[in-house]
């Protein structure tokens, strides 16, 4: 097949990929987003629905105590933020981000008519959407506008677990989701462990290939070239990768850790999402609780601190949330039931730290709720203005506030 100038011009990157190195692919991309100040999100999604009055802790409220007899954190104990407030015992790491003005907090977020189911109550988290069932998540939409008219990469984004979040459904873009560097790879017969070159060497000629007249052939050429190119390349990455930071164990600290060595080998999706599960804390929550938070915490301190020493960290901001708070009261099995309003934290050093929103009345509640006071999508908005760059009201549907988070 002959290919004038002309087409080879128009073909770009996707067309380059054949003739390139992953490395050279990824390195041009990487140069791109560096002249372009390309910044990079983080979401961390806390499963379950976790309790927010045990997360910042009212402990200059005496209705918090009242209210939890059981459960509730001593003053004494809390990691004071102001007179008012302070974080969990075991949130240590994210307190000192916190004295180095790289935490924010934001208070009392939520939706209106809130929902206790946990299926609904994250869709309309990831899909900023909760007037209606929506099909595609709010960073899906954003990443259909970033690469509008551009050819999409392997990686437009990277989901850090085995199932693909509501969060990334887009229209046009395929995110891939990398929960096992070892398992995002060519897959050779394992009968025939020696022949793995010759069946990679086969795979490549035939998508290479493909009848591009039949439908949608040139999408699963594309498709798996650029993932193939992709696991070799994030493969290599993890290999390479060297840090005098110890994570510390545990699922979540993994995938950060995976996040940070993605992006100092010059991954330059806009967008990563990890989680952590197990806060449907409805009983014995004190441990258990403490347990999860200080995961959180401690995987944090140390991911901010291996950008730091990457010379990453004004490139990164991490968004932390969960589907819902917990009720105010505590029931019988020294745990908490499903609830409303809830904390978020946003961390980085491009973040002004501080406490933001209003934290919500204790006592007048909507049928043992807290009542929210900041509306989650002000700050969706807030990201997508002033840290992504992109039309909050093209992504959500309408003008929300900004907060001067960053």
């Amino acid at each position: 097949m002959t290919l004038s100038r002309r087409k080879f011009i128009q073909g770009g990157l996707g067309m380059l990929g054949l003739m390139m190195t992953a490395e050279e692919i990824f390195r041009l991309q990487a140069r791109a987003a560096e002249l372009n100040g390309q910044k990079q999100l983080v979401l961390i999604q806390l499963s379950g629905g976790n309790d927010g009055l045990n997360t910042v802790i009212p402990f200059g409220n005496g209705a918090y105590y009242d209210a939890r007899p059981q459960i509730a954190i001593e003053q004494k104990d809390v990691l004071q933020i102001n007179d008012m407030i302070g974080l969990h015992p075991a949130m240590t790491g994210m307190h000192e981000l916190f004295k180095e003005n790289k935490l924010a907090i934001v208070e009392g977020t939520g939706y209106g008519s809130p929902n206790r189911s946990h299926f609904r109550s994250i869709e309309i988290w990831q899909t900023a959407e909760p007037d209606k069932i929506g099909d595609t998540g709010w960073l899906g939409r954003y990443l259909d506008l970033a690469y509008a008219g551009k050819s999409q990469t392997a990686l437009p984004a990277v989901n850090v677990d085995p199932m693909l979040p509501k969060t990334l459904y887009a229209r046009k873009i395929m995110v891939p989701s990398v929960n096992n560097i070892y398992e995002f790879r060519f897959r050779s017969d394992p009968h025939f462990r020696k022949d793995r070159d010759k069946q990679l060497e086969a795979f490549k000629d035939i998508y290479e290939s493909l009848d591009s007249k039949r439908p949608h052939a040139e999408m699963l050429r594309k498709a798996g070239l650029e993932a193939n190119h992709a696991s070799d390349h994030l493969l290599k990455i993890v290999k390479s990768y060297k840090s005098s930071i110890k994570y510390p164990s545990g699922k979540l600290a993994d995938g950060l850790k995976f996040v940070s060595q993605m992006i100092a080998g010059g991954i330059t999706a806009p967008v990563f999402t990890v989680s952590l599960d197990g806060f449907d804390t409805h009983a014995n929550q004190q441990r258990a609780q403490a347990g999860l938070l200080k995961q959180l915490s401690d995987a944090l301190l140390a991911f901010q601190r291996d950008l730091r020493d990457h010379g990453l960290e004004d490139k990164v901001l991490t968004l932390v949330f969960s589907e819902f708070g917990r009720r105010v009261q505590e029931n019988n099995g020294r745990g908490t039931d499903h609830g409303t309003a809830e904390p978020l934290f946003l961390v980085g050093s491009s973040v002004k730290g501080g406490v933001y929103g209003e934290a919500p009345s204790l006592t007048n509640l909507d049928a043992g709720d807290l009542k929210h006071t900041v509306d989650f999508r002000t700050v969706y908005a807030t990201v997508l203005e002033n840290w992504l760059g992109a039309d909050s009201v093209e992504i959500l549907g309408k003008r929300f506030e900004t907060l001067p988070l960053v």
